[in-house]
């Protein structure tokens, strides 16, 4: 499972540590307070897609086009395996595209929400007003999430946008000026993250102060935090266990497979439920290395439609 060499092993291993906790939620396993964590997670995967995001609209428009593909082709997985296993039930098309949040089906609405992000960016790159005032669309973004607590059943979530702007306007930064400023300040980065952790209470009653509704994992605060959280422990996990993070790089790669996918593997494992010894430990653990597999196996039987499924060009 080694990384290609034109891959970050820190940033693809911090992909994966985040898919774990989303998996461990989505599996029902984990403590309520991880609900937060997913929020940060989810949020990374937004902020990479933006720090990743091509420079020009046309390169845009061309990744836009894959991950469109490829949300057509998970819907069509998600109609036949709901076909499949639960032939009786009244499904609305809506809700199995990933249209609307949905309980089988979660991930999808990831892959829309960053379809109409791309679809964002790539105009106002048209309109030449990116990169030159993307800070600009940031801050403005980043106070509209603190006003707003938007439906779990709208089209697309626009709350996570500031952080997909905010990372394609960190651009700026190389990633390897980030790992070493990280690995030199990692302390301070822990102490300021560990303070935002031990004062919920504080923000809690500034909301309630100033009347705002937050919900959930939509405080930028607690995003920000918890995004710090998963990259500093992957740039020091990637210097102090460098095994280790090859391994879990090697997750990282398959990472867009992952998170579509993992659904499909824990429904039926939900079967298995009622024996309760030690769930919570042994789904996540397990859930995450079988798809990784399955993902190498398709890659060698089935290249282009792996590249599909990954939104990657085939041709």
């Amino acid at each position: 499972m080694s990384t290609p060499a034109n891959r970050e092993e820190w940033v693809d291993c911090a992909r994966t540590l985040a898919m774990f906790f989303i998996i461990w939620l989505h599996a029902a396993a984990a403590p309520v307070w991880t609900g937060k964590v997913v929020g940060g997670a989810i949020a990374l995967f937004f902020l990479l897609a933006g720090y990743f995001l091509p420079a020009s609209a046309g390169a845009v428009l061309r990744r836009t086009g894959r991950l469109a593909l490829a949300w057509a082709a998970w819907s069509l997985v998600s109609v036949v395996f709901l076909l499949v296993v639960k032939p009786y039930v009244d499904i609305e098309w809506q809700r199995v595209v990933g249209w609307q949040v949905a309980a089988y089906n979660t991930p999808l609405w990831f892959l829309k929400t960053l379809v109409a992000y791309q679809l964002v960016a790539a105009g106002l790159m048209a309109l030449r007003l990116l990169p030159r005032y993307a800070w600009v669309l940031v801050v403005f973004l980043a106070l509209c999430s603190y006003t707003t607590a938007p439906s779990q059943h709208l089209s697309v979530r626009f709350d996570y946008l500031w952080i997909f702007m905010l990372g394609f306007a960190a651009k700026a930064a190389p990633l390897a000026t980030v790992r070493a400023y990280m690995e030199k300040n990692w302390w301070i980065l822990a102490l300021v993250v560990l303070g935002v952790f031990l004062q919920p209470e504080v923000l809690e009653e500034y909301a309630d102060f100033a009347d705002v509704s937050w919900r959930h994992c939509n405080l930028p605060l607690w995003n920000l935090a918890f995004m710090a959280a998963f990259l500093l422990v992957s740039v020091l996990v990637a210097r102090w266990l460098p095994c280790v993070a090859a391994k879990l790089a090697g997750c990282g790669r398959w990472m867009l497979f992952i998170y579509a996918g993992h659904s499909y593997l824990l429904a039926p494992l939900y079967q298995w439920k009622e024996l309760r010894w030690g769930w919570n430990i042994w789904v996540p653990l397990l859930v995450l290395p079988l798809l990784v597999l399955l993902a190498m196996g398709l890659s060698r039987v089935l290249p282009r439609a792996m590249a599909v499924l990954q939104a990657k060009p085939w041709r």
